[in-house]
């Protein structure tokens, strides 16, 4: 009697066992996968392409000391290489990444300096694309008159697979973001990018925005968050 005991207790052992692997390969398997980050060379802009396995969950942080992108991808395993790899395309520095808790994949991208980023979304991952020019991130201060709205200022203009895209200050957002023809800048719409200007269509018409009226030298430098 005993004997059947301890051989039913045996195979009721062997079954939670089985199960809990089969769980843990199942969950293994939901999980997406960050497999690769390249470093791709544009007319005016340095990109990290990051492949996965699926539409990522992710979030990102600009820190400093040093300077660095953190990006954290929710239920991702990471299966990228764990070397630090240096990049010597200017603003970036080196490329690392891990595991960085359980269904959490984390890569960092190391800076030289502040730069301005965006992140897109393409069918293998992300594209974060990185300015090549020095722009300051605030505007200068300036004296506007009470009854104008302050204008949107234009940082720089680079040109993106044979596309120009600019990088403008709205002021009513209070941030740099890159814009294409077509896109739409507060009330305004963008009409034309050319390589040292850009004109709106406003509701009162059209208007001229040229690179030099914001003076990035000017501005301070920013202090990333």
């Amino acid at each position: 009697m005993l004997a059947r005991m301890v051989r039913a207790l045996r195979i009721l052992a062997m079954l939670v066992t089985l199960l809990a692997g089969a769980d843990a390969a199942r969950a293994q398997g939901d999980l997406g996968a960050l497999t690769e980050a390249t470093v791709v060379e544009r007319e005016g802009a340095v990109e990290v392409w990051v492949r996965l396995s699926r539409p990522p969950r992710y979030h990102a942080e600009l820190m400093d000391q040093p300077y660095r992108l953190v990006l954290d991808f929710d239920d991702t395993a990471y299966r990228w290489t764990t070397k630090a790899v240096s990049v010597v395309q200017d603003p970036l520095r080196e490329l690392r990444g891990s595991q960085y808790r359980k269904g959490v994949a984390r890569l960092v991208v190391e800076l030289r300096r502040p730069a301005i980023y965006t992140i897109e979304q393409d069918r293998e991952g992300l594209r974060i694309i990185f300015a090549r020019e020095k722009i300051a991130i605030e505007p200068p201060a300036r004296a506007t008159p009470r009854s104008a709205s302050p204008r949107p200022l234009v940082y720089g203009i680079v040109m993106l697979d044979a596309e120009a895209h600019a990088y403008i200050f709205d002021p009513a957002l209070r941030q740099v973001r890159r814009y294409r023809v077509g896109d739409a800048v507060g009330e305004s719409v963008i009409e034309t990018i050319g390589e040292r200007h850009v004109v709106l269509k406003t509701p009162s018409g059209r208007l001229e925005l040229r690179v030099e009226e914001a003076k990035p030298d000017a501005a301070p430098a920013p202090r990333p968050r």
